[in-house]
């Protein structure tokens, strides 16, 4: 047994080094916080997996993951960065909107005017195709608040077996759960992610992102998000908690 920051953590039956790449990031000088979740909940299998995001995760630095039966941790030293943990039952998804919708919402991506992290890999307006995965979720009139957006990866994305790793995925779950709250000005850090994930995400292809407001409780505001094929067969999903700063 290990202890780090009060957190007891077993033996692990995996213990390995990571490192969040430098263009990974949310906030400048962190990790994103999608990105690092699934890299974190990628050793656990499919899913459904929860995954708190107890510190800031630095980048380009090595870190210890470790993982044991239905647990996993990843810390920088004595520093506790994130937990994880197999998570019984389904993931609500929002219901999907028109993909027509969602392509003319994108236009209206509340970022696009106010973005306080546009070099976020996820949705930062200042990243590059084939650099940032520029998902755009913008309000679907009439869809009950929902934002929504077309995603295609990028063969720069994905992995040697030709579909994005959990981490990506993981990531496009991340950022829509705060957009789907978040007006011009607001800033939020992700608390909490869990998700599930059920199929295959490949370049070149594109795929709905919906995302829905799910209530706040005091600094506390949750959201839902989906991400789904064009026959309406649902991809992915996350349920989140954002903190706001």
């Amino acid at each position: 047994m290990t202890t780090i920051d009060s957190h007891v953590i077993p033996d692990p039956w995996l213990a390995t080094t990571v490192v969040i790449p430098a263009d990974r990031c949310g906030p400048p000088g962190m990790g994103n916080g999608g990105w690092v979740s699934g890299t974190v909940a990628g050793h656990l299998g499919a899913g459904p997996v929860e995954v708190t995001l107890r510190a800031p995760t630095p980048l380009d630095t090595p870190l210890d993951l470790r993982a044991a039966d239905d647990d996993a941790t990843l810390s920088l030293g004595d520093r506790l960065l994130v937990t994880a943990r197999r998570s019984p039952g389904p993931v609500t998804a929002p219901a999907p909107v028109a993909w027509d919708a969602a392509v003319a919402a994108e236009a209206g991506f509340v970022g696009h005017a106010d973005h306080p992290f546009p070099g976020c890999f996820v949705c930062g307006t200042e990243r590059a195709v084939g650099d940032g995965l520029r998902i755009f979720p913008g309000a679907v009139p009439g869809a009950g608040g929902r934002v929504a957006a077309v995603f295609t990866p990028q063969a720069v994305h994905a992995g040697p077996h030709g579909r994005l790793p959990a981490a990506a995925v993981w990531a496009s779950l991340d950022c829509p759960t705060a957009w789907a709250h978040l007006a011009p000005g607001e800033v939020a850090l992700l608390g909490r992610l869990r998700a599930e994930v059920r199929g295959d995400l490949h370049p070149g292809r594109p795929y709905l992102v919906v995302a829905e407001a799910a209530g706040r409780d005091g600094r506390k505001a949750f959201g839902r998000a989906g991400i789904y094929e064009r026959d309406g067969r649902l991809v992915a999903a996350s349920e989140a908690i954002w903190i706001a700063t």
